[in-house]
């Protein structure tokens, strides 16, 4: 049987890539935001008892949503970098929180999030996650050939059954991501997820699971024609 968790959502950054009016997370699809749909697995879980939600200071966008007031909900402000926005909540959490509990790292632009990959990633985890700096994420492996190099030649060809694709969300035990960001900050190194950080500082057992190929992050604005269609497909919108 699953345990309590924790989860956190970094919603701070300003998506210059996917050229929209706002912030992605905010883009409405139907008759919410996208990160209304990536919260909502983590609002249905009875077993997820707080999501700390990291925006932007005097984010007015975010406060006029209902579930910015549910009560499982919290709010911090974020920092400059995607890594400084979850060390904030990670803080924000240890505050109130046991360190030794398991946080659920979420991207706020990724709304396809399934409730049954949500359950399968934190059944993992309560079953398989034992030592100190362990994790699991969900991640995709590539079908098309992975080739190495720069604009002008490949210098080396992977073999794509080894390669994963990171998506989220990421889990690991509160105190150990905390202890891991931390350390790269003060080494001033930065990464564009927790499972960077995680197996850098700690070179524990980190698991990658495979997921639904629908879990994906809105990056660039043809991604929102995908994601409607996953909505409709998944009977979510």
């Amino acid at each position: 049987m699953s345990e309590q968790y924790l989860a956190l959502i970094p919603a701070a950054g300003v998506g210059s890539r996917a050229q929209l009016k706002m912030a992605k997370q905010f883009t409405e699809i139907g008759s919410k935001t996208i990160i209304e749909y990536a919260l909502d697995p983590f609002l249905l879980d009875e077993n997820c008892k707080k999501i700390c939600v990291v925006t932007q200071e005097d984010n007015e966008v975010w406060a006029s949503l209902p579930i910015s007031a549910h009560e499982k909900v919290v709010t911090c402000i974020g920092g400059d970098t995607r890594m400084e926005s979850v060390l904030k909540g990670l803080e924000l959490l240890m505050e109130s929180e046991d360190k030794g509990s398991l946080v659920a790292i979420h991207d706020a632009a990724r709304p396809c999030l399934s409730i049954e990959d949500l359950k399968k990633i934190m059944d993992f985890a309560n079953e398989e996650m034992k030592d100190e700096g362990q994790g699991v994420f969900l991640a995709h492996q590539p079908s098309e050939s992975v080739n190495l190099g720069d604009k002008n030649k490949v210098t080396k060809s992977l073999d794509r059954s080894k390669v994963w694709l990171s998506a989220t969300p990421q889990v690991f035990f509160l105190e150990d991501i905390m202890k891991a960001l931390w350390s790269a900050k003060e080494e001033e190194k930065f990464f564009s997820d927790e499972v960077g950080a995680a197996f850098t500082f700690f070179k524990s057992t980190i698991s990658p699971l495979l997921s639904d190929r629908m879990n994906i992050k809105v990056t660039k604005k043809e991604d929102l024609v995908l994601v409607e269609q996953y909505l409709k497909l998944s009977g979510r919108l």
